[in-house]
């Protein structure tokens, strides 16, 4: 008697539950890459044209002016 195995289809990766999955982590994976690299660089260009804060403090006497 012969014992004949069957052969099994593979799907192509793309195409299996497993595949979209680990698709998707890799495509959330790169959009975070991005956006922490895009706040980086804002936060940088900030610090470096302003670096005192968003304002200075001034006391209230020296904005008046005297007569």
């Amino acid at each position: 008697m012969d014992n004949v195995q069957p052969k099994i289809k593979h799907r192509p990766f793309c195409f299996s539950v497993k595949g979209h999955v680990k698709m998707l982590r890799l495509v959330f994976a790169l959009v975070t890459a991005v956006c922490c690299l895009a706040d980086g660089a804002l936060i940088y260009r900030k610090l470096l044209f302003n670096p005192s804060g968003p304002y200075q403090k001034k006391p209230v006497h020296e904005n008046k002016e005297v007569l």
